[in-house]
């Protein structure tokens, strides 16, 4: 069945601190464009190509699940699991996870599958919130065949769902040019030329600063074997200029952009966001566009979609905004339409960008005001390199389910990752670097379910709400996990504050803090003077994978400088840092081999147990951004 699809931005209102005292947060509006068109939403419409499931039982009766399938087309390094839930069954049924290559006979545990509850969420106005299991494999390879078990359990009932999945190539380099667009070309003559080559045509832009009146209108399409290639003669030899917007995607699938520059007015135009460098401009389900090998200067908004997408691609490109690092940008309103890479829709992906001088540096949907607009499931962003976020760097606002944020690296931000609402989950943000939140890092600000927060490193100095995090009273968080982070806070204030109401069912363990200050959780559980009182004093929760019962099980205080580099901060958040920290922690230190194992996020790590935070000894340290400058 497939539904009409129709992203909201929260208006952020007068909130109370953990002191009590009163303290407004700016009301944020971020009115945006357009009313999405069709997707795809139940299991009938999101089997993705080369995926097919097979099913057995063991035990006994028939469990009411569907086939395990593939959650939208396949992506190059996730495989998106989905399963409905047809008919009443206990929240205490488990869905283990196994996967392995197809050429392989050895198994990898994977992590188990999310119940998404639809009683914990808000109801979107676009797409659904479906009982079922689901949850995104990550680190697997492109072009590459691979068979997943999962194994289904509610009492003494067993059943085994099976899938076999062949996860998306990359797009082919480009062959020779086919037509070449001469230097000086105008915008029309070039739009001209893209739009009427057949498919696997290379359409070459020679070297030289073309001046455009206009956008160039892409309104033509490839075909999944034979895309259409766009490129430069080399990337900074080839500069497309044009204020407004450099490309306008019409109407247009199986399309590759690469190798070369586009120059935007390189003048901030406030909430406006006047100045794009690619943006699809129509409302139909548009499909493998790749962007890849561009350089991107002076815009208000880098890759924009306002509807759904399917199949985008975006890798190795470094994109410039206009906003910068100082109290007129960051305490203002001015940069929170400014969106760097925004990618709603199916199987979208962004990996191994650079990108600086934004406000939501990747957001997953559209949203305007209160407003869902579009569907986000299965959109990925992992290893991309943020010099400068002035708004939230992951603006995952009105997203849906198996979508992911994970080693990246930030510095310069004010909100790490913003979730206003998200639509059941599950969600996955692992392994990410955060150096200098001038907000905070998380911001949860709306009834959220099925966030799922797992070894991230957090450096943080004197910021705006006096707390290394502060979480306000804005909405339960429910079904929802926090699990083998590192938070340094070098301020003035206390250590952490949530004061969410309910937080239960909850995984909150094996967390590494700094300093030994406050503790809240004024709504769920009471307030303390240090970590361990908070750890004695609270509540019993219900655990959603950890099997603790107990808030800050295994958590431990650290010190400020536990790295084997020291990570040096300014006095407050004003202080811009510009030195691309990898933090691997020192021998002795106690987040080293403190974490808890957690399948598919800390594989590989050597020792007793995994390290706590973003580099885990025993795994490759992800390259960061634009591979190829």
């Amino acid at each position: 069945m497939c539904v009409m699809v129709v992203r909201r931005r929260a208006i952020r209102g007068p909130i109370l601190s953990p002191h009590g005292a009163g303290k407004v947060l700016m009301i944020r509006v971020k009115t945006l464009l357009l009313i999405s068109a069709l997707a795809l939403i139940f299991t009938g419409c999101r089997e993705g190509v080369g995926a097919s499931s097979t099913e057995s039982q063991a035990g006994g009766s028939k469990l009411p699940i569907g086939p395990l399938i593939h959650d939208g087309p396949a992506t190059p390094e996730q495989i998106s699991l989905f399963m409905q839930v047809t008919d009443a069954l206990p929240q205490t049924a488990t869905a283990n996870v196994r996967y392995k290559l197809s050429s392989s006979s050895n198994w990898i545990v994977g992590h188990p599958l999310h119940r998404i509850r639809p009683v914990f969420s808000v109801t979107p106005a676009v797409g659904s919130v479906p009982d079922a299991f689901a949850w995104p494999i990550i680190d697997v390879l492109p072009g590459t065949s691979y068979d997943v078990e999962v194994v289904v359990s509610s009492g003494t009932a067993t059943e085994v769902k099976t899938l076999t999945h062949t996860t998306r190539t990359l797009p082919a380099e480009a062959g020779t040019a086919t037509m070449t667009i001469a230097p000086g070309s105008s915008a029309a003559q070039i739009s001209a030329a893209i739009n009427n080559p057949s498919s696997g045509n290379v359409i070459e832009i020679q070297d030289g600063t073309h001046n455009l009146e206009t956008s160039i209108q892409v309104g033509r399409s490839g075909t999944s074997d034979s895309p259409i290639y766009i490129r430069g003669r080399s990337r900074h030899g080839v500069v497309l200029v044009n204020a407004a917007r450099v490309f306008s995607i019409q109407n247009a699938s199986h399309i590759v952009i690469e190798n070369l520059t586009i120059q935007g007015s390189g003048v901030d135009s406030g909430t406006r966001a006047s100045s794009r460098g690619i943006e699809f401009t129509t409302a139909s389900l548009q499909t493998r566009i790749t962007v890849r090998n561009v350089t991107m200067n002076g815009v208000d908004m880098g890759i924009i979609a306002s509807s759904e997408i399917r199949e985008f691609l975006a890798y190795d490109n470094t994109l410039n905004g206009n906003n910068l690092w100082t109290a007129s940008y960051i305490d203002t309103n001015i940069t929170w339409n400014d969106d760097g890479i925004r990618i709603p829709g199916f199987g979208n992906c962004a990996f191994n960008n650079t990108l600086r001088g934004f406000g939501d540096s990747v957001s997953y949907a559209n949203h305007s005001g209160s407003r869902t607009l579009t569907e986000a499931v299965g959109v990925h962003f992992h290893r991309n390199d943020v010099l400068m976020s002035g708004d939230d760097l992951a603006e995952a606002d009105h997203s849906h389910r198996n979508n992911t944020f994970y080693d990246n690296r930030s510095r310069n931000t004010m909100t790490l990752l913003s979730l206003d609402p998200l639509y059941g989950g599950p969600f996955i943000a692992a392994r990410n670097i955060s150096i200098n939140t001038g907000r905070g890092p998380f911001k949860f600000n709306n009834q959220n379910t099925g966030q799922f927060v797992y070894n991230n490193t957090i450096v943080r100095t004197e910021g705006r709400t006096e707390w290394g995090w502060v979480q306000f009273n804005n909405g339960a968080q429910r079904s929802w996990g926090y699990r083998n982070n590192l938070l340094v806070y070098r301020g003035s204030g206390n250590l952490f504050a949530m004061e969410s109401g309910t937080n239960n069912p909850i995984d909150f363990t094996h967390n590494s803090w700094f300093p030994n200050e406050s503790v809240w959780w004024s709504n769920s559980g009471g307030t303390f003077r240090s970590l361990a009182q908070a750890f004695a004093g609270l509540p019993t929760t219900i655990p959603v994978f950890s099997g603790s019962t107990q808030r800050h099980f295994q958590d431990n205080i650290t010190v400020s400088n536990p790295w084997t580099v020291k990570v040096t901060l300014g006095a407050d958040y004003y202080t811009a840092v510009s030195t691309d920290y990898v933090p691997a922690l020192s021998r002795g230190t106690t987040p080293k081999n403190a974490g808890a194992v957690i399948p598919n996020i800390t594989d590989g790590f050597s020792g007793g147990a995994p390290d706590r935070g973003a580099i885990i000894q025993g795994r490759t340290i992800p390259q960061f951004g634009d591979r190829s400058p």
